[in-house]
This record gives structure tokens, sequence and C-alpha cells, in this order.
């Protein structure tokens, strides 16, 4: 599987982690081809239609779900991070085949080789939620072992997506589908469209293939 490490070129703590993660990817000798993917950055984001609050929690008029801001100084770090996923995901339509996506911060823990998928998994998680996500102990446990649909650990009026987001498998047809909702709804955070509220393909695996490297937040900063 082709597999994709999006990475901050110009900075050498990003390219850093990310080496980390192609070794990583050699000591487990899992079944992946990947490269590093040049991340949008503020300096080269495009003009899009940013419907994510930056002030004050709001109610989405289209899904009704309710939008929190999220703690980021610069919102373009935001908004440049969510294009880079996007531009995956317009890659992953164009080559009509399943690609991984991982964040800089991923690494391999165990050998990734392609679970047997069913019909009707848009896209699945190989990350483990601790310390990845809100209430990762209770999304962690709320697992068991093969696919799981994404668990309710927030109200569910919040969107509940991926642990971190950082690690990830996704098929043309979602890809296609999550792009189309964002053309209608407008865009928000990536970890946010991607939601089970909005996205019913949406599935976690355990035992899980990677784990974050524990670093902060590039978007946070």
């Amino acid at each position: 599987m082709k597999a994709f490490i999006i990475t901050l070129m110009q900075d050498v703590w990003s390219l850093s982690y990310a080496e980390r993660c192609l070794q990583s990817i050699q000591d487990t000798e899992s079944d992946i081809e990947a490269t590093l993917f040049d991340a949008t950055t503020p300096e080269t984001i495009f003009p899009v239609a940013w419907t994510w609050p930056t002030g004050k929690k709001i109610t989405c008029s289209k899904t009704n779900l309710l939008l929190k801001p999220y703690k980021t100084y610069d919102n373009n770090k935001r908004i440049a991070a969510a294009q880079s996923h996007f531009r995956l995901w317009k890659m992953c339509e164009a080559m009509n085949e399943s690609i991984m996506i991982l964040e800089h911060d991923a690494v391999f823990t165990n050998k990734f080789v392609q679970p047997k998928t069913f019909k009707g998994i848009g896209a699945y998680s190989i990350n483990d939620p601790r310390g990845a996500t809100f209430k990762s102990k209770e999304y962690h446990s709320a697992l068991e072992d093969g696919f799981n649909s994404v668990p309710w650990i927030a109200p569910k009026n919040i969107p509940q997506g991926l642990p971190g987001h950082s690690a990830y498998v996704i098929t043309p047809w979602a890809a296609k589908d999550i792009i189309d909702k964002q053309d209608r709804i407008g865009w928000w955070p990536n970890d946010a469209i991607m939601c089970s509220q909005l996205c019913d393909w949406l599935y976690v695996y355990k035992p899980y293939f990677t784990k974050t490297q524990g670093i902060k937040s590039t978007t946070s900063l």
C-alpha cells in the first residue's frame, strides 16, 4: 500500500519526526511503500470557504452539530493542515486506489499488513487512541479487536472522529464523499469534517499499528 507522510519540508523537526516514521516502517517490516508529502503551510494555503468558528462555539445550520473553536494561535496553520489532508484525498480519488495518510508524528509499533475489509468501510484509523484524542482511555476501552465503529465518547452533537487523525487508510470513494461534503458544508479542520455523524463509513481498527510520538501539535502553536 502507498503511504504519504505529511511533512513540513523546511522544518528540521518535522523532517526528523517523519524520518523516524519512515524508520519505524522499515523496523516493523510493514507492507507499505511510504514517501514524504510536502505539507501545505500558511504561506501556501489557497482560498477556501472556512466555516469552522474561531471565536465562540456555534451550531452548524447545515449539520446541527456543535462546533467549538480549537486552541490555535494562528488559524492559518489549522487551515493549512486541513488542506494537506484535502490534497491527499484528491490524490486518492485521482489514483483510484486506497492510500494511507500519515502525519509526521505517527510511528509504527507493529507490522502493518492490510486487514481484510468489508463493504461499507471507507476509511479506518490504525492509530492507538491513548494520548491522542479526547478521553483517550475511554476511547481505547470501547474498542474490540477488528474493525470498530467510532465510539461515542463526546456528546453526540459534537463531531466525533478518528483518534488523532494521524494515521488512517482511505478509499477513493470515501475520499470523494468527504470532498463533496466539504463543498456543501464548508471547510472544517480535517479531523472534524471526517466525523462519524457525517461519515457512516468511518471505522477504527484494533490491534493498532501506530501511535503518536508525543510531540507538540504544529497546528496549535
